[in-house]
């Protein structure tokens, strides 16, 4: 226990007294900020099924997705209007890289997962959310862009479909550079395949305001399988 001896004059005691209080309520409160610092991003997970009364769900390799647990799986929801558009946020920390499947639970408990190969995301705090196919593996594209920026700037690339943020440029893809690679970024992400993709590149300055590149959409035809590579140099 503390103490204050009778040699400190009785001025100060209060202000000891005080910093001491003040001392245990950090030591409190300490932890509980700590906890709060690793940041957690809402990930909307979107896919296209049509269903026979079956409810639809998303798990993964994440606990967050039920550990590929299908009764911890996450249900997915969706509307008269929406249908057959099914959707659910995750809340995910960023930085994460995690596998996934849909799969789809009768009314008498049984379950069917996607026959395709694992999906992948990585979880970021700019990206535009997943809107997948059921059963219809994506195709990566691989973006790479050429442009100067000023410090501070940071490119991005949005399109017409939801993969790359239907043109909000708050859910556009972050493409990323070094110092080596400058002044080429580059990002990858799924898109439908069999679908003809309209896109263009943006840049992000340091106030939040947003600079189109010149010129009409760029356009690519995404094809069945495989990866496609864009290597374009900012207008």
């Amino acid at each position: 226990m503390f103490s204050i001896r009778q040699r400190v004059p009785s001025a100060w005691r209060s202000v000891l007294m005080l910093g001491v209080l003040l001392a245990g309520l950090l030591a409190v409160t300490a932890p509980r900020a700590r906890a709060t610092t690793a940041q957690d991003v809402s990930v909307t997970f979107g896919v296209q099924a049509t269903t026979e009364g079956e409810t639809l769900l998303v798990s993964g390799s994440a606990p967050q997705l039920g550990a590929w647990d299908p009764a911890r799986a996450v249900p997915l929801g969706t509307t008269a209007s929406a249908y057959p558009h099914w959707s659910a946020n995750i809340q995910l920390p960023a930085g994460l890289t995690v596998q996934y499947k849909y799969l789809k639970r009768s009314p008498t408990g049984s379950v069917t997962w996607e026959s395709v190969s694992n999906r992948t995301l990585t979880v970021s705090p700019d990206g535009p959310g997943n809107d997948d196919r059921w059963n219809v593996t994506p195709v990566t594209a691989a973006f790479h862009a050429t442009a100067s920026t000023t410090w501070g700037q940071n490119l991005y690339v949005s399109g017409n479909v939801a993969d790359l943020g239907a043109w909000d440029p708050a859910k556009a893809l972050p493409l990323t550079t070094d110092s080596a690679a400058y002044p080429v970024w580059a990002g990858t992400h799924q898109l439908p395949p069999g679908t003809t993709v309209q896109y263009k590149y943006l840049k992000k300055n340091p106030d939040g305001t947003v600079t189109w590149e010149n010129g009409d959409n760029r356009t690519v035809f995404i094809t069945s399988t495989g990866t496609v590579t864009l290597n374009d140099v900012w207008r």
